[in-house]
């Protein structure tokens, strides 16, 4: 009955035959990005130029914004959720990653508990997933303003243990508010820069692999008809909690896993660096690139980092025009950036300038 009820859940031969050049295009563009390093085709703009450790550190940023972006695309674009502690899971994945790989003999602004760097890094994305699927369990319960306001206060609570430190428990090992250094992983033949522009790509690979895989199968149809007739799925069998708490789980693990990233890019964490300011540019990320859209957030994260970059010196103004931005894209462009190739085709001025070139066409022949 279910099956009968919702067949748009399940995937058919056409949405197959146009997943292969999807899948090309996507492993052709990670290609490009891996190679971009080594092929200095974009100096024209010094923010990016990977000829040098400026342009791919900005790079580096890039993808783990990105990275955060697209979970945050999937609980926001796909479930319709309105979860708001990305920030503190972006703060646990940064903190937990340092105290948990650096050497537990150094001096407190960097000691830790000497894990492998590739052990800490899934133990605290799991963990981040793990808390986001417990506290989706009250928040999928929750509507519009209400469960904006619970995970908000969840992310706030994060950073607020961090800053605490050995206030709540020595063990934590965050050195509180003054800041944690951040050890370093290093990719063998290969300098700091260019490890974490490695590491920020390979995790935004991952994630995008993983975002596709799902999107494209049951639980992205069903996360769909949850956002979109809700009412609806419970007598047709489907559970909209569940696939709430896995859409909060997904996007907690992609937040901890961008916020390791950064950490070994910024090489210091601070307490400061997570709070909503954190939250309003991981928004601009998603609704300027575009929400729902598969390349939407490494868009805004383009975006934004350019923008933050430009402006790094006028704080004031750098938020007075991501406020601006925020507003015209919502009110102009609701479908973000990585949709205007999409309406420009579909626009009328368009399709009246192909009628015209087919009416010439037919005419000269």
């Amino acid at each position: 009955m279910t099956d009968q009820a919702l067949p748009s859940l399940y995937p058919q031969k056409s949405s197959l035959r146009r997943a292969v050049p999807e899948w090309a295009s996507t492993f052709a563009i990670f290609i490009f990005l891996a190679l971009l390093p080594w092929m200095h085709i974009i100096g024209w703009t010094d923010i990016f130029d990977s000829s040098n450790n400026f342009g791919r550190g900005n790079l580096a940023f890039v993808f783990a914004f990105a990275v955060a972006g697209v979970g945050f695309n999937l609980l926001v674009g796909y479930s319709g959720t309105l979860g708001l502690a990305i920030a503190g899971l972006f703060a646990l994945g940064a903190y937990g990653t340092a105290v948990l790989s650096a050497p537990s003999d150094a001096r407190e602004a960097l000691a830790g508990y000497d894990w492998p760097f590739f052990i800490a890094l899934p133990v605290i994305c799991i963990a981040a997933a793990i808390i986001g699927f417990l506290v989706g369990f009250p928040a999928a319960r929750l509507k519009g303003f209400f469960l904006a306001i619970a995970t908000l206060a969840l992310g706030e609570l994060i950073v607020t243990i961090i800053r605490l430190d050995e206030k709540v428990w020595d063990g934590l090992k965050t050195n509180g508010g003054t800041g944690k250094q951040v050890p370093q992983f290093r990719v063998p033949g290969l300098d700091r820069i260019l490890s974490v522009y490695m590491l920020s790509l390979g995790a935004l690979f991952i994630t995008m692999v993983a975002y596709v895989v799902l999107t494209n199968r049951r639980l992205g149809r069903t996360l769909k008809a949850v956002r979109d007739i809700d009412i609806a799925t419970g007598p047709l069998g489907i559970s909209s909690t569940y696939y709430k708490l896995l859409a909060f789980g997904i996007s907690a693990f992609a937040a901890a896993l961008a916020g390791a990233m950064w950490a070994q890019n910024s090489s210091f964490a601070n307490p400061s660096a997570f709070r909503t300011r954190l939250l309003v540019f991981l928004l601009v990320v998603l609704i300027v690139g575009g929400v729902s859209r598969k390349w939407g957030p490494l868009i805004g994260a383009i975006f934004f980092v350019f923008l933050r970059q430009k402006l790094q010196d006028t704080q004031k103004l750098l938020f007075l025009i991501l406020g601006i931005t925020l507003i015209l894209a919502v009110l102009i462009l609701p479908n973000g950036i990585a949709a205007l190739p999409k309406q420009l085709r579909d626009s009328r001025w368009v399709k009246d300038l192909q009628r015209r070139l087919g009416t010439l066409t037919d005419f000269s022949l």
